[in-house]
C-alpha cells in the first residue's frame, strides 16, 4: 500500500524531453526526522519505473537522507538551547550551625556561651545581552543564645536587596553576548544546507543509476542482436559447407564467435543485475523479497540536447551552489569569534548598584539595669522583620565600580590573532570555493557541448556501420565475401551501437552533472524541500545599533555594513 501511494504521488511529475523540465506539482521532502519506516515492503515481482518515480522512492525511502535528517534535527535542537545563557536562575540555600565555647570573662553572658544559627537565603537572577546581571535577594536568619546579655533572644532577621552589575567594556554589547546564538543559527543553517546537499547527491546518484541501467539493458539488446548475427552467419556457413561452396574450417570461425557473444551476453546481463540493485539501495529496498524484484525502466535514452549559456551558468551556480553558501556561513561564525576574541582584549570594567531594606525581630527580653532581673518579656516572630520591611523602617544602599587590567593580557591577544587568522582563512576558502565553481561550471558546459557532438557522430557512425554490413552480408551471400569478413564487421555494427548508447547516456550524466554544478538540481526535477525552520531565538534590545560592540570597535574585520551591503 506504501508502495502504490509513493508511486501514486511521484507519478503526477511526468518528465519532459531529458526529464529535466519541472513538473506542475513538485515533489516534497520533509527535513521532519522519523517518518521513514525501516524495512517496509515497496517492490514487486516486476517494476516498471520511470526515471520519476525511481526519484520519488529515493526521496521517500533513502536511509542517508533519514540520516542527514537527524543531524539537522540536533542542530534545531542546539540552536533552541543557545538562549539558554539567559535564561532566569533560581538559587535557594539554607545553613544550620551550632557552636559553644567556655566563658573567660564575665562580660560572655554565660559560663558556657552556646549559639545557634539558621539561614535561609533566596536569590533570583537573570542576564541579559547588554552585559546586564540582575538579581533579588532575600534572606532569613534565626540565631538564639543562652547568653544573658542579649535582649533580643532568639533573633530573627531578613533582607531584601535589588542588586545590578553591569559591564562596560569586556562583556559589554548585545552581538558579543549573543555570540552563541548567532554561531547556533549559523550552525543550523549549514546542517539544512547539508540536508539539502544529501537531497542532490541523491537525485544525481538516482538519475545515474537509472540511466546505467537502462544502458546497460539495451546494450545487452545489442549484444543479443550480435549474437543472433552471428548465428544467422553460422546456419548459412553450414549450408555452404554442405553444398559445396565453402570450406569446413569456416564453420569453426563461426561457432567461435558465436561462443564469444554468448559469453557477452552473460557478462552483460551481470551487469543489468549489478546497474539494478544500485538503483534498488538509493531506492531505499530492505525487505529481502523486494531486492528479487525485476526493475523495468520506462524513460527512453534519447536525449534532446539543449543550449546553455556559460556566463548564465556561473552566475547561477556562485547564488545558488551548497558548498558557497555553506562556506559564506562558516565565515560569518568566524567573524563572531572574532568579535568576541576582541572584546575579551579589553579590561574588565564593572558598576554594580544594590538597594535594598533590612530588618530584625524577636523575643525582647527587658532586664532591670542594676540587678539583672528579668522584668518583662515580649514575644517576637518573623513578623517582626517583615513588617520592617514592609514599612521601609530601614533602607541600604550600596554603589560600586571595579576595574581590572591585565598587564601584557598575552593569551587574549593570541587568541585574538588566532581568531583573526581563521576568519582571513575562512575568506580565502571562499574564494577558492569560488573558483572550484566556476571551473566545474566550464568543465560541464564543456562536456554538454562534446556530449552533444558526441552522440552526433555516433549516431552516424552507426548508420554506416549497418549499411556496411548490409552490403558485405549481400557480397558474402554472391560469393565475393568471406566469413571472417562478414564477422569482423558485425563486430564493427556491435561496436558503433554500444558506442552510440554509451554517448547517449553519457549526455544524460553530464545534464546532471551540468545541473548540478549550476546548482539547480532539485528546482529542475521538481524537487522542493519543506523546512519547518523554528523561530529564531531573540532576547531583549539585540537590534539597537549602540548597544553593539560592533558599533564601537574600530578593528577593520569587524566594520558595520552599510544598508544593502553584502
Amino acid at each position: 500500500m506504501k508502495h502504490s501511494k509513493g508511486l501514486a504521488l511521484v507519478a503526477a511529475m511526468a518528465m519532459v524531453g531529458m526529464g529535466s523540465v519541472c513538473a506542475e506539482e513538485p515533489t516534497a521532502v520533509s527535513t521532519e526526522p522519523g517518518l521513514q519506516t525501516r524495512g517496509v515492503r515497496m517492490g514487486a515481482p516486476e517494476m516498471r519505473l520511470s526515471m520519476q518515480d525511481a526519484v520519488g522512492l529515493a526521496l521517500q525511502h533513502n536511509i542517508n537522507l533519514e540520516v542527514s535528517r537527524l543531524g539537522l534535527a540536533g542542530s534545531t535542537a542546539a540552536l533552541g538551547g543557545s538562549v539558554g545563557i539567559f535564561d532566569p536562575y533560581f538559587n535557594l540555600q539554607g545553613s544550620a550551625s551550632e557552636s559553644s565555647s567556655p566563658s573567660t570573662n564575665n562580660l560572655v553572658g554565660a559560663d558556657v556561651a552556646t549559639s545557634r544559627r539558621r539561614g535561609l537565603d533566596l536569590t533570583l537572577g537573570k542576564a541579559y545581552a547588554t552585559g546586564t546581571e540582575l538579581t533579588l535577594g532575600w534572606t532569613n536568619s534565626r540565631s538564639s543564645t543562652n547568653s544573658s546579655f542579649y535582649f533580643l533572644n532568639p533573633a530573627y532577621s531578613a533582607g531584601f536587596t535589588l542588586g545590578l552589575q553591569q559591564n562596560l567594556l569586556k562583556g559589554f554589547g548585545t552581538d558579543v553576548n549573543r555570540a552563541g546564538i548567532e554561531v547556533a543559527r549559523r550552525n543550523r543553517d549549514i546542517s539544512r544546507l547539508a540536508f539539502e546537499q544529501s537531497v542532490i547527491t541523491i537525485l544525481k546518484q538516482v538519475e545515474s543509476a537509472y540511466w546505467n541501467l537502462v544502458y546497460q539493458r539495451d546494450d545487452l539488446a545489442v549484444k543479443k542482436q550480435s549474437l543472433k548475427l552471428a548465428q544467422d552467419l553460422l546456419d548459412q556457413t553450414r549450408t555452404r559447407v554442405r553444398i559445396g561452396t565453402a570450406a569446413p574450417i569456416d564453420i569453426i570461425q563461426s561457432e567461435a564467435t558465436v561462443a564469444a557473444r554468448e559469453q557477452d551476453i552473460i557478462l552483460a546481463e551481470n551487469q543489468v543485475e549489478g546497474a539494478a540493485d544500485l538503483l534498488k539501495k538509493l531506492m531505499g529496498f530492505e525487505d529481502r523479497e523486494d531486492w528479487q524484484s525485476r526493475i523495468v525502466p520506462t524513460d527512453s535514452l534519447e536525449p534532446q540536447a539543449e543550449p546553455v549559456s556559460l556566463d548564465a551558468a556561473i552566475t547561477d551556480a556562485l547564488e545558488q551552489r551548497v558548498e558557497i553558501r555553506q562556506q559564506q556561513l562558516s565565515t560569518e561564525i568566524n567573524e563572531v569569534n572574532l568579535l568576541s576574541a576582541r572584546n575579551a582584549t579589553l579590561p574588565s570594567l564593572g558598576l554594580s548598584v544594590n538597594y535594598g531594606y533590612s530588618g530584625v525581630g524577636g523575643t525582647e527580653t527587658i532586664r532591670d539595669p542594676d540587678t539583672g532581673e528579668v522584668i518583662e518579656v515580649i514575644e517576637g516572630g518573623w513578623d517582626d522583620p517583615l513588617q520592617q520591611i514592609g514599612d521601609g523602617d530601614y533602607p541600604q544602599w550600596s554603589a560600586g565600580i571595579s576595574f581590572t587590567y591585565t598587564l601584557g593580557n598575552h593569551d587574549a591577544k593570541a587568541r585574538l590573532a588566532q581568531r583573526r587568522y581563521e576568519l582571513k582563512s575562512a575568506r580565502q576558502t571562499l574564494a577558492l570555493a569560488q573558483q572550484d565553481v566556476i571551473a566545474e561550471v566550464r568543465s560541464a558546459v564543456r562536456g554538454l557541448e562534446a556530449g552533444s557532438k558526441s552522440i552526433a557522430a555516433a549516431i552516424k557512425a552507426r548508420e554506416l556501420a549497418e549499411r556496411n554490413l548490409d552490403a558485405e552480408q549481400k557480397k558474402f551471400a554472391n560469393g565475393m565475401s568471406t566469413n571472417y569478413q562478414v564477422l569482423k564487421i558485425q563486430e564493427d555494427l556491435a561496436a558503433a551501437q554500444a558506442s552510440e548508447l554509451f554517448a547517449k547516456v553519457a549526455y544524460r550524466i553530464n545534464r546532471v552533472q551540468y545541473l548540478v554544478a549550476i546548482g539547480r538540481l532539485p528546482e529542475t526535477m521538481g524537487v522542493t524541500i519543506v523546512d519547518e525552520v523554528p523561530p529564531a531565538p531573540t532576547v531583549m534590545l539585540e537590534d539597537t545599533g549602540w548597544l553593539k560592540y560592533r558599533s564601537w570597535t574600530k578593528d577593520p574585520d569587524l566594520r558595520v555594513k552599510k544598508t544593502g551591503e553584502k
